[in-house]
């Protein structure tokens, strides 16, 4: 009888033995090519401790992922029931950046500037730019440009041919290519690292132009670039060609959104330009004239006198780049918005005239006068150009290529014409005016306009401007 309860006992001993045995769960790891990670083995039931990031050469660690694809991330603590690998992923590298875009008139002075605006050196030899020629969407072998060498902390790295001919290139190039770089103003332009695109400039798979007789140099303060492998054209700032003055320096004056959004001025050069260009009666010279209110018909459209001549085309003066919405007119009828921008242009813009200084400028090797007799030209009030302020309302699309007279007119080496991009970009953002409802749902109804009708709702609308009026 005993040697029976001590053989019960050592079963019992022996089961409880097995059934306080604890299963051990392993986690691993997979840093994707980061620094390493060590396992985890645990008791099941209990929870795996998220581990320090791992760290990428240039390249942001953004979690830690069930699967490879970047699908599923893992939410810590993590309480795993079988042996299990997690995968880190990793974002945009947060470094390297193109900062400026030299579409020159020669492509032997074709130059491209990258910017570090990091806190380490950072080595280039797995660094390459590429170009997608045309439209297309992938990258020709003779289309790349393997980089080498060091681009020190908060420094540029100048890329350009050795067929330049600009003397501040040649000076201020830190990697040279035997043949020319291959854009011309419509092929987009990546930063690669190794076979990852981190950064564009253009249009991939567009073959639209972005960048032709013009300089691109990156919006923002250096030390804010952020690469994009999406590129969206208020990334940039369109100069003038050639700005090669700007080679690896920041020394241009208008960098942010908030610096253009405050719009051009006009400059003591084009009060000693002519009107008209000498020698002609019609084609612009560029010059801007003092100027007297006679009266205004609409958003775009006002009459002037000027003292100091006769101009042709009479007094009437349509505003260059715009196009606002039609007030009833013997030709025209009502469209959504243009009682809104009539009032304006009448009871903001141009109210009080006599108070003010108005300029109109001719644009330069344009004609003077349009298709229905009317002058053509740009109207400043008080050094702010109009049609700027009613780009930025909302109130009108902006027109305009970036032609020879659109370089010809600018402020600060800035294009009349892309400040009014910037004003109309923003007021797109927001859904002003013709901008908004219904093109965006939730945009700006305009005041003057009935929506279940289709029909004007009043001439007078109930309206005020989103944009403090700079002379205020």
């Amino acid at each position: 009888m005993k040697k029976i309860i001590i053989i019960l006992f050592q079963i019992l001993l022996i089961s409880t033995l097995v059934s306080c045995k604890t299963n051990k769960v392993t986690v691993t790891f997979d840093s994707n090519g980061g620094s390493l990670v060590e396992k985890q083995i645990i008791e099941e039931g209990k929870f795996v401790v998220k581990p320090a990031d791992p760290i990428k050469d240039g390249e942001t660690f953004s979690g830690w992922y069930f699967d490879n694809d970047g699908n599923n991330e893992v939410v810590f603590p993590y309480y795993p029931t079988k042996n299990e690998t997690l995968y880190a992923s990793w974002g945009i590298v947060s470094g390297l950046v193109i900062s400026k875009v030299y579409t020159a008139s020669s492509m032997d002075n074709n130059c491209i500037e990258i910017y570090n605006p990091t806190s380490n050196n950072i080595n280039l030899s797995q660094y390459s730019i590429r170009f997608y020629q045309n439209g297309s969407t992938t990258v020709m072998k003779d289309y790349t440009v393997n980089l080498s060498g060091t681009l020190s902390s908060e420094s540029s790295f100048l890329i350009s041919t050795n067929s330049a001919t600009v003397e501040s290139i040649n000076q201020k190039s830190d990697f040279k290519i035997d043949n020319y770089l291959p854009f011309n103003g419509n092929d987009a332009i990546g930063l690669f690292k190794s076979n990852k695109l981190l950064d564009a400039v253009g249009f991939i798979g567009q073959d639209v132009d972005f960048s032709k007789n013009l300089t691109l140099i990156r919006v923002g303060e250096p030390n804010d670039f952020q690469p994009s492998n999406i590129y969206t054209s208020t990334k940039f700032i369109s100069y003038v060609p050639e700005c090669f003055e700007y080679l690896k320096n920041f020394d241009y004056e208008i960098k942010t959104i908030e610096d253009i959004l405050k719009g051009p001025r006009l400059e003591d050069k084009y009060l000693t330009m002519p009107y008209v260009e000498t020698g002609s009666t019609t084609i612009g010279g560029g010059g801007a004239e003092t100027a007297t209110l006679g009266g205004i018909a609409d958003g775009d459209t006002a009459t002037f006198s000027f003292p100091s001549r006769t101009i042709i085309g009479g007094s009437s003066m349509r505003y260059y780049y715009l196009n606002t919405p039609e007030v009833n007119g013997g030709t025209v009828v009502h469209q959504p918005w243009g009682y809104v921008a009539s009032k304006y242009n009448k009871e903001y813009l141009l109210n009080n005239a006599s108070s003010k200084l108005l300029q109109v400028q001719s644009l330069k090797g344009v004609q003077t006068t349009e298709g229905y007799g009317r002058c053509l030209g740009l109207v400043w009030i008080n050094g702010y150009l109009s049609q700027f302020l009613i780009a930025a309302e909302g109130l009108s699309v902006v027109s305009g290529n970036y032609g020879t007279a659109d370089i010809a007119m600018n402020y600060k080496n800035i294009p009349y014409l892309t400040f009014l991009r910037f004003a109309e970009s923003n007021a797109i953002e927001h859904g002003w005016g013709v901008h908004g409802y219904p093109t965006k749902t939730d945009g700006e109804k305009s005041p003057d306009w009935n929506y279940v009708t289709n029909k004007t709702a009043t001439q007078s609308p109930v309206w005020v401007p989103h944009n403090k009026l700079p002379w205020q």
